[in-house]
């Protein structure tokens, strides 16, 4: 996902805002065949509940998500007596021993588990169709500005058309299928969950999936990729899925293997919504949620508005958020517009040129926010969004403090969808809370921190799938909470609101006093965070000629200490408070060193003029 939000993003650079005249941008990205693998699938999402739609035509695949379904449970990776050893590696550091530094730090300063367990999907709805032969004038289509899959073909004399959207109004995902032909719709549905999961009848025409993860150690046959380990197995997080579907006409009857039949319809309506018993306030899981009663509650009162009402209220609620932008670059081709999204891809791959596309990718981008980002959501944009179909996620699907959660919401305050940060902080706050206990035991610090990976269960410990990763990518980066809420005053300042600040100032101010207490004084009397890094970036030591991503004071990190610096100083200035904390950071930045500039005229990403081993890393200041 956050690939398209940086493309999103850099647009912002080269198009224009339309605020004279309505803005509307109905972009649309279309395909003349169904998805053969699920990044071809069409997205839509609520906020809360994520559907990935296949477009197939005998057999339809929409895999489902919800976005608090994780496996695991609260676990942290702290190594004993850890604030004694980072003083020794730090010690190390500014003796100029570099290597002792890292070989010391990765002993000393990982702990299991290394990292933590996946976000996981919730299932699929199958639709199987009977009857389906000779398919023509097949189309998919995504609308960025109804937020509806559409798919439609020929199969004989009948025209099948199948709508699918996430109702964040209704809090369900809804599917109808219509054919032209009177009684003409005959096909199945399944509801199915590789594990953890039982899949019942209810009543004639509903399915119920009841459920609850267990997770087993590799010692106990479980999967474990990570191996610093992922925490402890047991019984964790319950969830539940609750189905109905409505015909216009036919029968609906229970088949004799967990399905629903249905049997000459003209049309169909399917709704689906789905609950855990995750608890956000409590960053865990909540036994006093049931999330069957919660499922259910959504269900029947979603079940009793009729399809058009849904439907209307569905692409109202979203297009409030979708019109107030558009982007214009004045050069598009209208003859692109008439091909495939596919295809115009494929011919800009090999150098043909379409700001149209550019335009879709743009729209695109901000879609794909707002269906992972908003209320009813609780938790925020995670490195997929929302959409993910594997048991065990690439990367576990977490939430990435280092730069990808950040780059997932730069576009929200330039493209006035502001209420994508809501989740976010709904998440963010107990986050903060807890990482004060990251902060006491880093340096004994009363502000707060947390490291570059973190999930729903609020991980504030280093984490890295190996313990070398913990060490290098984790305990050499404990700024990444005061990056994101530096952001977040950013982001407040296109929509100044007191109250919001008033809010954010705590996170603000404890991640200022962390980052007051983090800097060390250097021989040269000068401030600095130490051990440094920068993220997944090396150097090459001049006299050994070997890789080192441990230093003093990187660039990265001593931009960081000067943005929360800057936005703590400027929110107490607004709200008129905290005078002492002002003080305490403009003494401390008087002693923070200037950033360095090369003989060639670029900013260092280390103190010194050092040879980089990847040139243009992805992860570069």
């Amino acid at each position: 996902m956050h690939h398209i939000i940086k493309i999103f993003s850099a647009l912002m650079l080269t198009g224009s805002l339309m605020a004279e005249t309505p803005l509307v941008s109905d972009a649309q990205l279309w395909y003349a065949q169904p998805a053969k693998n699920w990044t071809e699938a069409l997205p839509v999402g609520n906020g809360r509940l994520g559907a990935m739609v296949f477009g197939g035509t005998t057999t339809e695949r929409i895999q489902l998500n919800e976005e608090s379904l994780w496996a695991g449970s609260q676990a942290e990776g702290f190594a004993p007596d850890y604030a004694k050893h980072l003083a020794e590696v730090q010690r190390l550091i500014l003796a100029g021993k570099h290597k002792e530094a890292r070989d010391y730090g990765q002993k000393h300063l990982v702990q299991a588990p290394s990292s933590f367990r996946s976000y996981e999907p919730l299932g699929d709805l199958t639709l199987e169709f009977e009857n389906i032969s000779n398919t023509t004038n097949y189309r998919r289509e995504l609308s960025l500005r109804d937020a509806i899959v559409r798919t439609t073909y020929q199969s004989g004399n009948a025209t099948i058309t199948r709508e699918v959207l996430a109702s964040a109004p209704d809090d369900v995902i809804a599917v109808r299928i219509e054919s032209n032909q009177a009684g003409a719709l005959n096909f199945t549905i399944r509801l199915t969950r590789k594990k953890d999961a039982v899949i019942t009848h209810h009543k004639h025409n509903g399915l119920h999936m009841d459920g609850q993860i267990v997770d087993l150690t590799k010692e106990q046959g479980g999967k474990e990729p990570n191996s610093g380990g992922s925490g402890p197995g047991g019984k964790h997080m319950r969830f539940a899925g609750r189905l109905s579907v409505q015909t216009d006409g036919g029968t609906v009857k229970p088949g004799a293997t967990g399905e629903l039949e249905v049997t000459g319809a003209s049309s169909a309506v399917i709704l689906l919504t789905a609950a855990t018993d995750y608890d956000v306030t409590k960053l865990n899981f909540n036994r006093a949620i049931d999330p069957a009663q919660t499922a259910e509650s959504i269900l029947d009162k979603a079940s009793r508005t009729p399809w058009a009402e849904l439907r209307k209220n569905h692409i109202q609620d979203h297009r409030n958020f979708y019109d107030r932008f558009a982007l214009r670059l004045n050069c598009t081709d209208d003859n692109l517009e008439k091909q495939p999204t596919d295809v115009r891809l494929q011919a800009v791959k090999k150098g043909a040129d379409d700001p149209g596309l550019a335009i879709i990718m743009a729209d695109y981008g901000r879609y794909l926010l707002l269906g992972s980002s908003r209320k009813p959501g609780r938790l925020p944009a995670n490195l997929q969004g929302i959409w993910n179909e594997q048991m065990w996620a690439p990367w576990e699907a977490d939430f990435h403090l280092n730069i990808n959660l950040q780059m997932n919401y730069w576009p929200a305050p330039v493209a006035g969808i502001p209420e994508t940060f809501e989740p976010l902080m709904d998440w963010f706050k107990p986050l903060s809370e807890r990482g004060k206990m990251a902060a006491k035991v880093i340096c004994g610090s009363d502000g707060w921190a947390c490291f570059h990976a973190t999930n729903p269960f609020g991980r504030i410990s280093p984490s890295g799938s190996s313990f070398r990763s913990q060490f290098m990518n984790g305990s050499l980066d404990p700024l990444c909470g005061a990056w994101l809420t530096a952001q977040l005053f950013d982001a407040w300042q296109f929509n100044p609101d007191r109250k919001k600040l008033e809010e954010l100032y705590p996170i603000l101010a404890g991640a200022s006093e962390f980052t007051l207490d983090a800097l060390v004084e250097c021989p040269d009397g000068k401030l600095r965070i130490v051990p440094s890094t920068s993220p997944e970036n090396a150097y090459i030591d001049p006299k050994t000629g070997d890789q080192f991503r441990i230093t003093a004071g990187s660039t990265y990190h001593m931009t960081l200490v000067r943005a929360i610096f800057e936005a703590t100083t400027q929110a107490a200035t607004i709200l008129g408070t905290d005078q002492s904390m002002r003080q305490r950071i403009a003494a401390a930045s008087a002693k923070i060193p200037d950033i360095q500039i090369g003989e060639d005229g670029r900013i260092l990403e280390w103190a010194k003029p050092l040879r980089e081993a990847h040139k243009g890393h992805r992860h570069v200041s």
